[in-house]
């Protein structure tokens, strides 16, 4: 049975990965065993859980009570040598794959391949039996973009003619083209890259050729777990007008690849100050200077919470916008703007109260597990 998946989307510096972890502590709190992914090269997963470096295999979170959390990173490169590995015909096979020198430019920097990768280490995790969650911290909204279209163009590459062409044995009239030396197109080619490159290249494809359907098959199922009724996208936004419009235009891809979308995170929300905590600060004042002392303080406090209060005015004209532009009814949950850069597990705990939980997301009576 596959685990439920929360995608967490947004433009960059809303804050995502804190909530991304945030979300996580409240989920394994209420009893489920969560794995968050982030696939943010930034590396600010591991510092917000305080758990030391973390990369593409699981590292437990210590944490109290009933479930249980792991954090990764995503490595792309391991995550491709794997999947050689698994679809690969046999050892040897793999091993001629992943020493092909072609193999390990295209493995790390040929376009979608990071993106790809990502949905297959996202894929490997719901399906592991290890988890009832997967929690998904996405880069920013652009490139997270290029992530939801990876499986697709995958599998439509490997259902290419062209591809279908390249992987042909050279017996079948495929790689002949690059392997008879008096062909026009083998000419051509060894001229311009090098005849040892144009045979590398060839390996590559003729290797490649049995992995081909595995990969394909894996890419229709990673598109149907970004649709599945567990899966939640929540888009992530801060009262900003560039990252609402950002959100916006994600909700418009979701909806149109017919994705589920989980509800609006509204980050670094500005909070009305409270009068009386001004008239405490005040009274405090009043027992250890002079009064006019204590007035001009008094004035100046009045005048930043007058300030401040304006600010929070428009942060919820703002969100009302988002709503607005937004599904009739959409979740929308609102995180107060924190005093410091949440770097510790406490401070992503008290974030709690201001995220879903298991019955927000999937409906009451739900549970994670």
């Amino acid at each position: 049975m596959s685990a439920k998946v929360v995608i967490c989307c947004g433009s960059g510096g809303v804050g995502k990965t804190s909530l991304s972890a945030a979300l996580a502590l409240r989920l394994a709190h209420g009893g489920a065993r969560v794995a968050v992914l982030t696939i943010d090269p930034a590396r600010r997963l591991a510092d917000s859980l305080g758990v030391g470096a973390i990369g593409n295999e699981p590292v437990a979170v210590p944490m109290p009570g009933p479930g249980s959390l792991d954090a990764l990173m995503l490595d792309a490169r391991h995550t491709f040598d794997a999947l050689v590995r698994r679809f690969a015909a046999d050892a040897a096979a793999a091993e001629r794959v992943l020493a092909n020198r072609y193999y390990q430019f295209a493995s790390t920097r040929l376009g979608g391949s990071h993106e790809y990768m990502a949905m297959e280490r996202l894929l490997e995790l719901a399906q592991s039996g290890r988890y009832d969650v997967v929690v998904l911290d996405t880069p920013p909204t652009r490139h997270a973009l290029d992530f939801l279209r990876a499986p697709e163009r995958m599998s439509g590459l490997m259902d290419q003619g062209v591809l279908r062409w390249l992987v042909m044995p050279a017996g079948a009239g495929g790689w002949r083209a690059l392997e008879v030396g008096s062909d026009v197109v083998s000419r051509v080619l060894k001229t311009l890259l090098g005849e040892g490159t144009v045979s590398e290249i060839a390996e590559f494809f003729e290797a490649f050729r049995g992995l081909g359907e595995g990969m394909r098959q894996r890419s229709l199922s990673v598109q149907a777990l970004l649709r599945a009724p567990g899966t939640r996208f929540l888009l992530v936004s801060s009262p900003s007008a560039a990252s609402r419009a950002e959100a916006l235009h994600f909700l418009s891809v979701l909806r149109a690849e017919g994705m589920p979308f989980g509800g609006f995170l509204i980050n670094r929300v500005a909070v009305p100050p409270r009068e009386l905590v001004v008239g405490d600060l005040v009274a405090a004042c009043a027992a250890e200077v002079q009064p006019e002392v204590t007035a001009a303080i008094g004035l100046r406090l009045r005048g930043l919470c007058a300030q401040h209060g304006r600010l929070a005015a428009a942060h919820q004209r703002a969100i009302q916008t988002l709503r607005s532009a937004g599904p009739a009814g959409a979740p929308c949950w609102e995180v107060p703007e924190q005093d410091e850069e949440l770097l510790e597990l406490t401070g992503l705990s008290g974030l709690s109260p201001h995220l879903p939980d298991a019955d927000a997301l999937w409906g009451a009576g739900s549970s994670a597990r």
